[in-house]
């Protein structure tokens, strides 16, 4: 059986800040020595993917994305992902935990973030910090992860709520 792991708070941050702190945006070559510094291991056919201790049966489990040939954020686990996780067992209630804590920590870095979502469901906190890098910490009952999105991604996120909110959900279709 395989090992389900959630990573304690305090390395999650670490792991949270040394991305969100970056001077972005970030060369491909920052990125993937930011990778290799905490330990993580690039997909032998393509270094965007990579597996991180939390990583179950060797599966890539964190990526880094890209946007007109830059990297332009990462995807990190912050706990193994447990598909068979059923609601108000200990390992949901040890998940739920962690998130608060971290979501905790990171309002103690960054100030309140803005809170989507249910417990029930998917609930998903996200932050915009002063360097205009975005964080959004997702969680459900079968794992949890962050995002760090860059400045550039930040910008094309916030245009679209304008126009959402000046247009209207449809407003593409419009």
């Amino acid at each position: 059986m395989t090992e389900m792991k959630i990573l304690p708070v305090e390395r999650a941050i670490e792991w949270i800040r040394v991305w969100a702190e970056l001077d972005w945006p970030i060369t491909w070559e920052t990125a993937y020595a930011t990778r290799d510094k905490l330990g993580w291991t690039p997909a032998p056919d393509d270094g965007r993917f990579f597996t991180t201790e939390l990583s179950t049966n060797g599966e890539e489990d964190g990526n880094l994305s890209t946007l007109d040939g830059q990297c332009s954020g990462v995807s990190i686990p912050l706990c193994s992902r447990n598909l068979s996780a059923e609601p108000n067992t200990p390992w949901t209630s040890s998940l739920w935990t962690a998130y608060d804590d971290t979501a905790r920590a990171l309002t103690k870095l960054y100030g309140p973030g803005k809170q989507e979502g249910e417990r029930t469901d998917v609930l998903e906190t996200v932050w915009v910090l002063d360097n205009q890098v975005t964080l959004s910490l997702v969680a459900s009952d079968k794992s949890m992860s962050v995002t760090v999105d860059s400045p550039a991604i930040t910008a094309i996120n916030q245009q679209e709520l304008f126009y959402i909110e000046k247009y209207g959900e449809d407003y593409v279709d419009d």
